[in-house]
Order: C-alpha cells, then structure tokens, then sequence
C-alpha cells in the first residue's frame, strides 16, 4: 500500500511542478488530472477489496497534506486541488 501511495503522491509533485513552471495549460492539467485518477483506480483496482478503501484514503491524505504545505495561491497547490477533485470523483470499484 504504501508503495503504491508513494508512487502516486510523486506522480501528483510532477503534475503539480509542471503546473507551476507553466510546462503545462490548465486544460492540459484537466487531462493529466484525469490520468492520474484513473491509472491509480486500475492499479487500487488490483488489490483486495479489503485493502482499497485505506489505500484511497492514504493517498489522499497524503495529497492534502502537500497541498496543505503549500501556499494557496501558488500554482503547485492550484495543481494538487484539481488532483483531489478528480481523484474523489473517480469510483473505485
């Protein structure tokens, strides 16, 4: 579980950097997001029932405590709030 939190929570910085050193529009960052949400579902998707729910949870703990880190204006905590949004809109089956 943790290893899959760790890879994702990276995955998120990545978005989030690119964001910020303008890399990326905020229409690619919508596309990105959507990526990320559902390459972490299909891989949690994978696990035993039992171990998706607090994998989920673990993750987006982790992402709110980065965002939490940052300043609200920065682009970076922009990034990351886009990440929650459409992480806690895709279903996990």
């Amino acid at each position: 579980m943790n290893d899959i939190v760790d890879k994702y929570v990276a995955y998120a910085r990545k978005i989030a950097v690119q964001y910020e050193a303008k890399q990326v529009a905020f229409a690619d960052l919508t596309g990105l997001v959507e990526e990320f949400a559902l390459e972490f579902t299909a891989q949690v998707n994978d696990l035993p029932e039992s171990q998706r729910a607090p994998t989920r949870a673990a993750l987006e703990s982790a992402l709110e405590a980065t965002q939490n880190s940052l300043d609200e204006r920065r682009l970076a905590s922009q990034a990351l709030e886009e990440i929650l949004l459409s992480f806690n809109r895709t279903p996990i089956y």
